[in-house]
């Protein structure tokens, strides 16, 4: 076929790829499911709260524990107002022995531990007009059904009448509970928050927002010596009320009620310097092998061509192993973005080896000359050129996926 022909397809051959991603891209872009934002809505309240998430690495990648909007200055009056005009109040702490059991494909953990809560007369005449218990009406939110049903174990018979006239009872508590928060976006350096969310259960519609208010026990609440788990980092404790709005008025009539809702929970993040051992260096090492493949003598163009193939494959495999750990997340993760990374290195490594095989046999089919010379030099430039191409592109990169991250994870 003569040289002007071939040129010929290869640039149709090279417009048909690229015509086929772009309808591809289209395709995919149109069949892609957006996201409904759930109508229950959390507000940070004006009660007090603690936050012992350590504040040196909060500046690193801006996590937090705390859930939902603030109130603006104005409404936090109105909220601070409200909650002493409450009719019940309810002291809750919480002190969290054991957490165990992470397991982030669902997401879900493990944990037991004590609660304790303290109300006034009003409640408890409340309770007693209702025929129950406190624990009866207090729900953990966040509890899998799919797991036996954790209650609220009360360890008297009865709550104690202090002299004051509060009534006050201890309870301990086991159970999986769900994680709704985690930056899953910054994986492998992963931050995760293990709740236990806690709500006043409401038949009647007299312990709405307006009329009972949770306080946390922010002195006494927090986490023991077998709290820890092995392989993560602890980074704090924190709990705090929150405004609850139900985007339902569950078929009573009226509007949708707000309702006071405390969310205990302990952050633990990953070790930076694990996470880069474990799952990034067998990536840098892999690729490492893609850098070198322009180094094979050229007149070795199977195992020039050979390495992308194996690399490829490798790159694969360790994905899949990683992506086993998390649960199916709608969106790429920065390690997944530096694989992807990875495979268009790859594919463009593969896509030179062939070009540069190509040029190299018609070379040998050349004369003796300064053509020769001239075209054995540009192949030569290729050849050198291809590892700083790759690091600079890699790293541009990788360093534009990492500052794109979404604040938080």
């Amino acid at each position: 076929m003569a040289p002007k022909r071939k040129k010929h397809w290869n640039i149709l051959a090279v417009v048909s790829i690229l015509l086929a991603g772009l309808l591809a891209l289209t395709g995919i872009n149109k069949l892609d499911v957006g996201r409904v934002p759930s109508r229950d809505a959390l507000r940070l309240s004006s009660a007090s709260r603690a936050l012992t998430t350590d504040r040196r690495r909060l500046l690193g990648d801006s996590w937090t524990s705390l859930r939902g909007e603030k109130l603006t200055g104005q409404e936090m009056a109105l909220d601070q107002q409200g909650l002493d005009e409450a009719e019940h109040h309810v002291q809750v702490g919480i002190y969290v022995s054991n957490t165990y059991d992470l397991d982030l494909s669902v997401p879900s953990y493990s944990s037991n531990g004590y609660v304790w809560l303290r109300w006034g007369e009003d409640l408890q005449r409340y309770l007693n007009e209702q025929d129950q218990t406190i624990e009866q009406g207090i729900s953990l939110v966040n509890v899998l059904v799919s797991d036996a049903d954790p209650v609220l174990t009360p360890l008297s018979s009865a709550p104690v009448h202090n002299e004051d006239g509060s009534y006050y009872q201890l309870f301990t508590y086991i159970g999986r509970f769900y994680i709704d928060k985690a930056s899953f976006r910054h994986f492998p350096f992963v931050t995760v928050s293990l709740p236990l969310v806690l709500e006043m259960e409401d038949v009647n519609g007299a312990l709405d927002y307006p009329h009972f208010r949770f306080e946390p026990d922010i002195q006494n609440s927090g986490m023991g010596l077998f709290a820890e788990i092995i392989g993560w980092l602890n980074r704090g404790w924190s709990i705090a009320e929150y405004r609850h709005n139900y985007a339902t008025n569950f078929g009573l009539g009226g509007s949708a009620d707000d309702y006071s809702l405390v969310i205990f929970d302990i952050s633990f993040g990953t070790s930076s310097w694990s996470a880069f051992w474990r799952l990034m260096l067998p990536l840098l090492v892999v690729m490492a092998m893609v850098l070198l493949v322009f180094k094979v003598r050229a007149d070795e163009q199977d195992a020039r061509a050979g390495i992308p193939v194996t690399v490829l494959l490798t790159l694969v495999f360790l994905q899949q192993t990683y992506r086993d750990e998390l649960p199916d997340l709608p969106f790429l993760t920065f390690l997944d973005q530096v694989y992807v990374i990875a495979y268009v290195v790859t594919l463009l490594a593969f896509i030179l080896v062939i070009f540069i095989g190509r040029r190299y046999g018609e070379l040998d089919e050349m004369p003796e000359g300064e053509a020769r010379d001239r075209k054995r030099e540009r192949l030569e430039q290729l050849d050198e050129i291809w590892p700083l191409t790759v690091v600079i592109f890699s790293s541009i990169s990788i360093f534009g996926c990492w500052i794109t991250l979404p604040a938080g994870g």
